[in-house]
């Protein structure tokens, strides 16, 4: 036996121990189906074990008297290592959730989870199912709870949802109709990625940007094709219909960290990475660009670089004063 079975082994046992005090080992053999000798060391095993922050703060004891064995493992070993149906139920809800719910580095995760679940929930789906656009996620304060709803609808249902949208570069209000593929929530703000008819195209859209939603009763399709990746870049806000591509280049040592939070692009050997953004909020991206200081810098289109040049003189104007 390899010690990864013998591991799994002592651990499929604690719990057992913890609601069985004082079973005797006769009895603990016939249920593991392990020899008395094997037995005896699993329970040494235990006995040497500690857990806790640095493996110091509980440990482990087991011991046999009179025959019987008796364990002391502390409260969150007493659960037993699979789920309750209910709990099964309850899991798969939720990781249903977050995948609708999540931005695009996680949905691979998930997504594996979901299958591993589902797989699990043998004979289950008619009853997993009958959940589906039933649960939602709770929208934070400053949301309208009505239009978090609607979307909600729109994504569990394949309906199209009638929006008027507020356009921050134009300071402007326009009707438009979206098909919902996804909802996102990244950086503490949410976003729906769907099909707008009046662009033409795929866009994002910030929710509470968003002045009223009323659910359709056309249905859409999801594209075979659409990828969240695609559409959707973890932490930069695109808002829809007219979008600038600008150009932005991070120095070292802040090249790197864009990369993991961005999840993409690939630092060169002078340790810069060049990045294209396509927004229509170039307010957004400048004050993203300030964060970084002297390590990053636009390169492209050149009314941006001077936005930015005219937003430092500003602001060191007001220093002045």
């Amino acid at each position: 036996m390899s010690s990864a079975d013998r591991l799994n082994r002592i651990l499929g046992m604690i719990p057992y121990l913890l609601q069985h005090q004082g079973v005797s080992l006769m009895e603990l053999s016939e249920e593991f189906q392990i020899r008395p000798a094997e037995l005896l060391r699993d329970l040494q095993a235990l006995s040497n074990c500690s857990y806790g922050p640095f493996g110091s703060a509980e440990v482990m004891d087991a011991y046999i008297e009179d025959g019987r064995v008796h364990i002391w493992a502390g409260e969150h070993f007493k659960r037993p290592l699979s789920f309750t149906p209910g709990e099964l139920m309850a899991l798969r809800t939720a990781v249903s959730l977050m995948l609708e719910h999540t931005d695009a580095k996680e949905t691979k995760a998930l997504a594996r989870a979901h299958r591993t679940i589902t797989g699990v929930q043998d004979g289950k789906d008619g009853w997993a199912n009958a959940f589906k656009g039933k649960i939602g996620v709770e929208p934070p304060p400053a949301l309208s709870a009505e239009i978090f709803s609607t979307f909600e609808r729109g994504v569990h249902e394949n309906r199209k949802v009638r929006i008027r949208y507020f356009t921050e570069q134009r300071s402007s209000i326009s009707e438009r109709m979206i098909s919902p593929y996804k909802m996102v929530n990244s950086d503490g703000q949410w976003y729906v990625v769907g099909f707008c008819e009046r662009a033409e195209g795929i866009r994002t859209f910030r929710v509470d940007h968003v002045r009223s939603a009323e659910l359709g009763s056309e249905h859409f399709e999801v594209p075979d094709d659409f990828r969240l990746e695609d559409h959707f870049v973890h932490g930069v806000y695109v808002e829809t219909e007219t979008e600038e591509k600008i150009v932005v280049r991070y120095l070292a040592p802040a090249a790197r960290l864009v990369v993991e939070e961005e999840g993409r692009g690939r630092v060169g050997k002078d340790g810069s990475v060049m990045l294209s953004y396509h927004t229509s909020s170039p307010r957004w991206l400048l004050q993203r660009v300030l964060s970084y200081g002297e390590a990053a810098e636009i390169i492209e289109p050149l009314q941006f670089r001077q936005s930015l040049v005219e937003l430092l003189t500003g602001m060191a104007e007001s220093y002045k004063e």
